[in-house]
């Protein structure tokens, strides 16, 4: 155990040296210096297990001293010696950080050794729990907490100097696909990788964090301009981007990078913290492994979409929502086959929403979830009511969104309205985009089998138009391929489309499913896809979206011409 004793009365220290002697059986490995500033010296050069400080010095007294040993060593254990047994100074320095306050000379040496090894204990489980509270348990880099304190810091010293600082967040792109396909194990092996990499592509004084989960954050501080933070960006794209090697395995992910910076972009950390936040998701909606810079339409647009987000949980409370159905057509001339639900949005301002205008913000913030389960309960209400008028409308589809099939509850409820309105299954398809496919391949995979295993049938919606791959096509349980009606349009107008539909046609046929065409509007895209084997189609051509009445009615007069054929056999 080494110590430095800060003392100017050297028959104090003598005493004290001879105390320990005796207590331990050995001289102390022990430094002696009477000036305070002789101290500090010392302490710059070496390593000392605790210092023992006097507080009356021929340079210093009273918390300075422990104030400058502190800046100089901030981890080192202090014991303060003093002559002063007054109760109140002693709590006004133990309140200066120090382990423990000792009266000179009030005990033997035992216990000035016992006072010196506890102060150890103390200051080691101190710095231990202070390591907890601000760094990151996985990856041993500083932690939320203490990243948001450390930029208030830099903030006010960027703002006291007229300096510039960027503020840079990190999200890894499918990290959940890791998670889900190879196993948490390999998903915190990726985190400890990346935020070594991130480590490395910056410089010594930035300061890396993990703000939780998949998300990093990096402080620039004395940043030029912005072209510098540009190219921290660029470079921190590109060695996350590189392929990791995690116990034999190779995992390929990239990284979505939002950057703000210091004044531009308004001056508190909580809103730098908001800007890069949604930079970031900027960069992720855009296509992922890129970076995007925080601009003022930015943040109006977020205010938008939670506005919006606001109005949807008010107006489906309020009953704003309602569906329309696309009927669906036997393209031989058989008849009405099915129908798509489309939801709708009649405002109580007047304006009508169509799809487009909110189901992509419902999806990103979480809204798409009970707005789905409206769908989906109000469909099955509908089918049951045609069902029971003695309507035969075949299949009536729901679409369903990724974060719909991903979430967890999505199947059970489902089934709990199979049995709560007891409808055949046969008589709902359920339709997934491609991009549900990707995202989560073995939730993806679970959810598609037990919806199966509950007996709906599954369409690819607008399929060749995402991530079109033969692969999954074997792998899920698929029934029926919508045609993409931006390929159908093209029939007869260039000869990309008609090549495109006579490949997805013909697949579809050898791997015996059924195909939908969406968007059939002349009689020459009819005969093409009936030519060419398409069963099932819909479009303008045969009927624009229509009310549930509507279609009843037009159910009724098919109804009406059966009866006149049986009739006239």
């Amino acid at each position: 155990m080494k110590l430095l004793l800060v003392e100017d009365d050297r028959g104090d220290a003598r005493f004290l040296r001879a105390c320990l002697t005796r207590s331990q059986g050995s001289p102390p490995d022990l430094i002696h210096e009477v000036c305070l500033n002789d101290a500090l010296a010392v302490l710059k050069e070496q390593s000392f297990d605790v210092v023992l400080l006097d507080l009356n010095l021929p340079d210093a007294s009273g918390e300075a001293c422990v104030r400058a040993i502190k800046q100089v060593n901030p981890n080192v254990p202090i014991v303060v010696l003093s002559g002063d047994d007054s109760e109140e100074y002693a709590i006004g320095i133990l309140n200066e950080g120090v382990q423990d306050y000792l009266v000179k000379w009030d005990g033997e040496g035992k216990g000035i050794l016992r006072a010196i090894r506890y102060a150890i204990e103390r200051k080691r489980t101190e710095l231990r729990l202070n390591h907890l509270a601000t760094y990151d348990s996985l990856t041993q880099i500083p932690n939320r907490h203490y990243f948001v304190g450390y930029l208030e810091k830099a903030v006010s010293r960027a703002r006291r100097h007229g300096a510039m600082l960027g503020l840079v967040f990190l999200d890894l792109d499918r990290f959940k696909g890791v998670n889900d396909t190879l196993g948490h194990h390999f998903g915190d092996k990726l985190l400890i990788a990346a935020s070594e990499r991130i480590r490395k592509a910056v410089r010594n004084g930035d300061v890396v964090a993990r703000m939780g989960g998949d998300e990093f954050a990096v402080l620039l501080e004395q940043v030029p301009d912005i072209h510098a933070a540009e190219a921290v960006a660029r470079k921190l794209t590109h060695v996350l981007s590189e392929p990791y090697l995690l116990d034999g395995h190779q995992v390929n992910t990239s990284v979505s990078i939002g950057v703000t910076i210091f004044p531009n972009d308004r001056g508190d950390p909580d809103t730098l913290i908001k800007n890069a936040d949604i930079a970031m998701y900027q960069a992720k909606n855009s296509g992922r492994n890129g970076f995007k810079f925080f601009t003022e339409s930015m943040h109006r647009e977020i205010v938008h979409q939670h506005a919006m987000a606001q109005d949807m949980r008010r107006a489906l409370d309020d009953g704003e929502f309602f569906l329309l159905y696309q009927p669906q057509f036997r393209l031989d001339g058989g008849g009405m086959c099915g129908a798509e639900a489309l939801i709708r949005w009649q405002r109580r301002d007047g304006r009508m929403m169509m799809p487009n205008d909110f189901i992509g913000i419902a999806e990103e913030l979480g809204q798409i979830i009970p707005l789905g389960r409206w769908v989906a309960q109000t469909a099955f209400l509908q089918s049951v009511a045609w069902q029971q008028a003695g309507y035969r409308p075949g299949r009536v589809a729901i679409n369903v969104s990724p974060r719909q099939i991903l979430h967890v509850t999505f199947c059970e409820e489902l089934e709990q309205l199979i049995n709560r309105y007891r409808i055949d299954p046969q008589l709902i398809e359920i339709e997934v985009t491609e991009s549900c496919l990707v995202q989560d391949v073995r939730t993806a995979q679970r959810a598609l089998d037990n919806l199966k295993h509950l007996g709906f049938t599954l369409a690819i919606d607008d399929f060749g138009t995402g991530h079109s791959c033969l692969d999954y096509l074997r792998r899920y349980p698929i029934d029926t391929l919508k045609l993409d009606r931006s390929f159908v349009r093209d029939i007869g107008v260039n000869r990309h489309g008609p090549a495109i539909c006579r490949a997805i046609l013909s697949m579809a046929e050898s791997l015996d499913m059924d195909t939908v065409a969406e968007g059939i509007e002349t009689e020459e895209q009819l005969a093409f896809l009936l030519e060419h084997g398409c069963r099932r189609g819909q479009g303008y051509y045969f009927s624009r979206p229509v009310s549930a009445a509507d279609i009843a009615a037009r159910l009724e007069l098919e109804l009406a011409a059966t009866e006149q054929e049986i009739k006239h056999g």
